[in-house]
């Protein structure tokens, strides 16, 4: 799965302090599912990876109360994200590694037509191989789709 963030938020996830990203609606992921991390604009890379420790599911309310502190936003944010809905979801995120060289948004693109996705993408082996090509990151990115979750 291509995941994408927010620079801000993502600088928080690797510095450790944000361990939960907040979604709208909730992927078709369970623990252990492998994660590349793409920091959107005005980064436009793809910077780390990390697998889904958890998923939960709430109300906003119930889930700002479960994991408003991992999710390292203010109250307000979190309000205004989730106007209108009934439900929130929160991806559990562990074992954050950033990529030793990240992998740009036109480098994602020699291999062809590369939109970073809205929310998340997923992504195979031969996606990865056509999107990441010969490029450093793309043996970790493997591996990462190897390892037992």
């Amino acid at each position: 799965m291509m995941l994408s963030i927010h620079p801000q938020h993502v600088q928080r996830i690797l510095d450790g302090v944000k361990t939960v990203e907040l979604r709208r609606t909730r992927p078709a992921v369970e623990p252990g599912q492998p994660v590349a991390i793409y920091a959107t604009s005005p980064r436009a890379a793809v910077v780390a990876t990390c697998r889904i420790v958890q998923v939960e599911v709430g109300s906003p309310g119930a889930l700002w109360a479960k994991v408003g502190a991992a999710a390292a936003i203010r109250r307000e944010e979190f309000d205004a994200y989730y106007d209108g809905v009934s439900f929130a979801v929160a991806l559990h995120l562990g074992a954050v590694k950033p990529l030793a060289s990240a992998v740009s948004l036109s480098e994602l693109r020699l291999s062809g037509r590369f939109q970073p996705p809205q929310t998340w993408h997923f992504l195979d082996h031969a996606r990865l191989a056509q999107l990441f090509g010969r490029h450093p990151a793309s043996a970790v990115l493997h591996g990462l789709l190897a390892l037992p979750a």
